[in-house]
């Protein structure tokens, strides 16, 4: 992507998100135009302003809906965790630790943070800073409950444990909206403590999850968003100022939650599952104002254009033309041309070519370039000759086809050719080390056809030279 500039995207999209009255939005664009890559980017521009939290839900896709949210804490704590954001000897509120202990006497903390596979964790030593991380948390919560055995015979006496019970059936149960254990009240806090930066939550690659199970998850995430009568007591600080937990935007409390999904093919799965039932007033759950639509395939096709111009020196143009001629699947996405750009030169060789002994030239030529080219857009060694004869037809490629269009017998003959019955010299110029690059090609008139009789060039003898300098 270093190829394609992308700035003026990301500046947009940085004003969309932070208008004030946007705390949701859906992050738009076609499988394989650059999503994840702009977002990189994005977190690398305003990484300053702005604390991100990504979640992939592909990850949970299989998992039933009760364990999603408990998937979705162990991979926010684990990111807090790695980025710090957590307070050393935090302590729980006793409320919600009690709550807690009444309904999980068998509690082992570190058992039920580690047991999930999270999604982010991808290297040893992630996962051992994250197991101290997880095991110092643990020494703090296991603290509080020592202080509730003393007292727990009294209070299961109480007929006021009855109406405790009730709230706590909701507030512990798992995957449940009402629910708020120590996890998700640290998480919560931890976010909304955050001074000086914005939150935001990058839920990722919806478009890659199973259409059977996308509008599940979605939903799961939409309760969660839209929450009401949670019945807490518990208190939250927030840009300073104190705050029932219930008031929170979203249930952690992010100040901007970013959906990164194709609408549009989202729109026709909802439609094939649902026929066209209200799919505006469905989507409308997950933006506050409208969906920032991305796309950059235009501006990819015209740098690809222009890199090809540059290296094969033939306008792209005539190149396009002629792959369409040949049935070359030309729509592209930014993914298949960042696949042609990045990393170009290692894409073929730079070395000798040898016609004779004084006859040495580099191999870095437009036509090897433009060969490596189509090797990277798919074309297959077959169509590949129809492609050059088809460009041959438009303009005269000889110098094109530069050094290989020579040989020993074409050398003898004063370096003349015999190309579509007519005769051409090719003029070169010496550069250091006696490597040589050719500078012209001057037509000549008929009285020199007995001098090129026998050496017409062959296109295809002249392509598989030339590959064998591509990668």
């Amino acid at each position: 992507m270093d190829n394609i500039d992308i700035t003026k995207a990301l500046e947009d999209f940085y004003h969309h998100l932070n208008e004030t009255s946007i705390d949701r939005t859906i992050f738009s664009a076609r499988f394989g135009d650059g999503k994840t890559e702009f977002l990189k980017q994005f977190k690398e521009k305003y990484q300053n302003e702005y604390d991100f939290y990504t979640l992939y839900p592909v990850n949970y896709q299989i998992a039933p809906n009760e364990q999603i949210m408990e998937y979705i804490k162990r991979d926010l704590l684990f990111q807090l965790i790695l980025n710090n954001k957590i307070e050393q000897g935090i302590e729980i509120p006793d409320s919600i630790a009690f709550q807690w202990y009444l309904c999980n006497n068998s509690f082992d903390i570190i058992r039920e943070c580690m047991k999930f596979a999270p999604s982010l964790i991808g290297t040893m030593s992630q996962y051992q800073e994250v197991l101290v991380g997880v095991t110092v948390l643990a020494e703090t919560i296991i603290k509080q409950y020592q202080k509730f055995k003393g007292y727990e015979k009294e209070i299961n006496n109480d007929e006021s444990k009855k109406a405790l019970d009730f709230v706590g059936k909701f507030n512990n149960e798992v995957g449940g909206i009402y629910e708020l254990d120590p996890i998700s009240w640290l998480i919560a806090k931890s976010i909304t403590d955050e001074k000086g930066k914005t939150s935001v939550l990058i839920i990722e690659d919806l478009d890659r999850i199973d259409p059977a199970h996308l509008f599940r998850i979605l939903n799961i995430f939409s309760a969660h968003i839209d929450r009401q009568y949670l019945l807490s007591d518990q208190v939250i600080t927030e840009n300073g100022k104190e705050k029932s937990i219930d008031e929170l935007q979203n249930k952690f409390g992010f100040k901007k939650i970013i959906f990164v999904m194709d609408a549009e093919a989202t729109k026709a799965i909802y439609e094939k599952f649902y026929g066209n039932y209200n799919y505006q007033g469905y989507i409308s759950k997950f933006i506050s104002k409208r969906i920032f639509e991305y796309s950059i395939t235009e501006i990819a096709l015209l740098r690809l254009k222009e890199h090809i111009k540059y290296e094969s020196e033939i306008d792209s143009e005539t190149i396009f033309e002629a792959l369409q001629e040949e049935r070359i699947n030309l729509e592209l996405s930014v993914r298949d041309v960042v696949r042609v750009l990045d990393g170009f030169p290692n894409s073929y060789r730079k070395e000798d070519v040898k016609i004779t002994e004084e006859k040495l030239f580099l191999s870095d030529t437009p036509l090897v370039k433009l060969l490596a080219v189509l090797s990277r857009l798919g074309v297959k060694r077959q169509q590949v000759s129809q492609i050059i004869k088809r460009i041959a037809r438009r303009k005269n490629i000889l110098y094109f086809l530069g050094c290989f269009a020579l040989d020993e017998r074409s050398v003898i003959k004063n370096d003349c050719i015999l190309y579509d019955g007519r005769p051409y010299r090719i003029t070169y110029k010496k550069k250091d080390n006696r490597k040589q690059y050719v500078q012209n090609i001057i037509p000549l008139s008929g009285i020199f056809l007995n001098d090129c009789q026998h050496i017409e060039i062959d296109i295809n003898a002249i392509l598989d030279k030339a590959l064998k300098y591509v990668n």
